[in-house]
């Protein structure tokens, strides 16, 4: 059908006219119903080899050890690579793809905001990454997302690699895992849970609900993903980038969708002189985040 201008779904019409023309409606079945979807191809591959060179720099850097990528590292196991944004330039080009923004939108809304940009560097051995759904509510969660997750794969996924697990489904369980329904190895590992198993350069977005995990990397070299988290603008930021707004403002504009995922127009945060009036009237029309 022809979506047209409809005043009961004003903040929709426009996005999914955008959703279509992106060729994500199925991404998007997907995700209401399985509480996930991949999106293959997400990112070339020379921002791929850009990205994932930037966090071997990094990660040499802050873990003073040696990563090797396809043989013999001194990285046992996983370790975070947090607060990424302004490692390399980069990384701003893989939180606007357009594509995988679309579908964030569509779960959170047109003001969401970046709340986190990470990197997974998986050696071999180590711990699971027990299943878990990265909404922080208490149960029972909304069945709307707060919160919304995409894992960009840098290298190729596979069991054996360490990739990511989900659960289908399990979004409408509208709770978190138990003890024993979070476990992924071994004979008592939860049963439901299946191995996402892609190619490097796609991207897994998921609804904040949807109970994930990743497994032990089972052989030589390294697991390396980027993960991007963004949440409605009521939930409180992960990581705070506010000291680098004025760069992305200066670089963007102020009404840049970046300098607005990084909480440009966000209200909250005022001192002696109270919120910006304007934001504030922005936000009442449904213009601000």
């Amino acid at each position: 059908m022809e979506i047209g201008d409809w005043r009961a779904t004003q903040g929709l019409n426009g996005l999914y006219r955008d959703i279509r023309k992106l060729d994500l409606e199925p991404a998007v079945a997907e995700l209401d119903a399985f509480g996930f979807t991949v999106v293959p191809d997400a990112l070339p591959i020379e921002l791929v080899d850009r990205c994932r060179d930037a966090i071997l720099r990094t990660g040499v850097e802050r873990f003073g050890t040696r990563l090797e990528l396809e043989s013999e590292s001194t990285h046992v196991g996983w370790k975070g690579l947090f607060y990424l944004l302004a490692a390399d330039r980069a990384f701003e080009e893989v939180v606007l793809n357009e594509r995988v923004l679309a579908l964030v939108t569509y779960m959170l809304g047109p003001g969401c905001l970046l709340s986190s940009i990470v990197s997974h560097v998986k050696g071999p051995g180590g711990d699971e990454i027990h299943l878990h759904a990265d909404n922080t509510v208490p149960a029972p969660f909304a069945s709307y997302a707060h919160v919304a997750n995409v894992n960009y794969a840098l290298t190729d996924y596979t069991r054996a690699a360490g990739a990511l697990a989900m659960v289908p489904g399990s979004h409408r369980l509208a709770r978190q895992p138990n003890a024993a329904e979070s476990r992924l190895d071994g004979d008592a590992g939860n049963p439901d849970a299946i191995p996402i198993e892609i190619p490097a350069g796609s991207a897994v977005v998921w609804h904040g609900n949807t109970w994930h995990g990743s497994y032990v990397r089972q052989i030589p070299g390294l697991r390396i993903n980027l993960a991007t988290f963004f949440v409605r603008p009521h939930m409180a930021l992960q990581e705070d980038y506010r000291r680098h707004v004025p760069d992305i403002v200066a670089r963007y504009g102020a009404g840049s969708r970046l300098a607005r995922l990084m909480g440009a127009d966000n209200l909250a945060g005022w001192l002696e002189d109270g919120p910006d009036m304007k934001k504030l009237a922005a936000a009442g029309a449904g213009r601000a985040a």
